[in-house]
């Protein structure tokens, strides 16, 4: 049995990487358990809670929330146990770890963030991989200048085998970063598991969870509504044709008045994933055939255009990883940019 650490520096997606290696690793017959550790509660927000229940659901374990999130601690009263009461916490650790690895072949840990920034994340990650003897992955966001040195030097201090994943790779930079990247963390003696290109649909939200947000009426192929939304368009006066301006943009939610049916109908020739009709105003007969033979969700809200664009905007930056059609394309991502080879070699697993 042996145990995986996942932690990032920053926001770059360690979250999505637990669930998709998780899953991929059960697929091939691998009994995967999951853990997360320790969380800071001044910091964790219901946001911690429901990444545990999503990969709780995602990997069908039994053990309950609590079980799979032991910890809970303060900033302060964390730094405590890792300085002052050290013993005490790896004890506590150990106990909990038990329990979950009991009947795994593989126990995938998510770790805190701010790897690398802060003392406390810090100290906290060097104590549970040298406790639990824990692979460390650390999930780095691509930047034009990444700073292998620090990442070099973490290696160092861990003692133990580290690998990183780099994600959030705009696409047309991929290959070029494939090229120049892995002969320089080679040379720091640090493994790159993966180069993962941005992916915009997984920083979407669901049809279904905009219509949930702006507490809309689904009229049209509820059966749509896992569809991921990647950006947005407001179907207003414009110069150019319906249809030329609505292809600026694909996989979108456009956002019209529920009496712009020509507006709607140009819309529903390209590539979009809802309608969103605002202030209340039910679609005409036509329009409605229409959606539903191009199976397009239409949802109808109260709020006039410019409350919902802004309801949009915010549940864009609020998007989370926790749906399963998201894990779908995820794992098609990394069935292409991951090397699960790698990994099962340094886990002492069959690739």
């Amino acid at each position: 049995m042996v145990a995986v650490y996942i932690t990032s520096m920053e926001a770059a997606g360690k979250t999505a990487l637990c669930a998709g290696i998780g899953r991929k690793l059960l697929d091939r017959g691998v009994k995967v358990g999951f853990i997360v550790p320790v969380q800071i509660f001044e910091v964790s927000s219901a946001n911690g809670n429901e990444d545990v229940a999503f990969i709780k659901e995602t990997f069908d374990l039994k053990e309950s929330d609590e079980q799979l999130s032991p910890i809970r601690l303060s900033q302060t009263e964390l730094w405590q146990s890792l300085t002052a009461e050290v013993t005490d916490f790896t004890s506590k650790l150990k106990q909990v770890y038990r329990k979950i690895s009991r009947s795994r072949d593989v126990v995938i840990m998510e770790g805190l963030g701010n790897l690398g920034v802060d003392k406390v994340s810090d100290l906290a990650c060097y104590t549970i991989a040298e406790a639990l003897e824990a692979m460390v992955i650390i999930v780095l966001r691509y930047a034009p200048t990444l700073d292998v040195s620090k990442v070099a030097h973490i290696g160092e201090k861990l003692g133990q085998p580290l690998g990183v994943v780099i994600n959030l790779v705009p696409e047309s930079k991929i290959e070029e970063v494939r090229l120049e990247l892995p002969p320089l963390f080679d040379k720091a003696g640090v493994k790159i598991l993966g180069i993962l290109p941005e992916v915009r649909s997984l920083l979407g939200v669901s049809v279904g969870e905009l219509a949930g947000i702006l507490d809309g009426e689904i009229l049209t192929s509820m059966e749509n509504a896992d569809e991921m939304v990647e950006s947005v368009m407001v179907g207003a006066m414009t110069p150019d044709p319906g249809a030329t301006y609505f292809n600026r943009k694909e996989n979108k939610a456009v956002v019209v008045r529920g009496d712009r049916a020509d507006m709607q109908l140009a819309a529903l020739e390209t590539s979009t994933k809802c309608l969103i009709l605002t202030s209340n105003l039910k679609p005409l007969p036509a329009v409605v055939s229409q959606a539903q033979d191009k199976h397009v969700p239409i949802i109808v809200v109260k709020q006039d255009n410019s409350e919902t664009i802004a309801g949009i905007e915010e549940a864009l930056v609020k998007a989370s990883f926790h749906n399963h059609r998201k894990l779908d394309i995820f794992g098609s991502v990394l069935d292409r940019y991951f090397d699960f080879g790698a990994l099962c070699s340094e886990l002492g697993l069959k690739a």
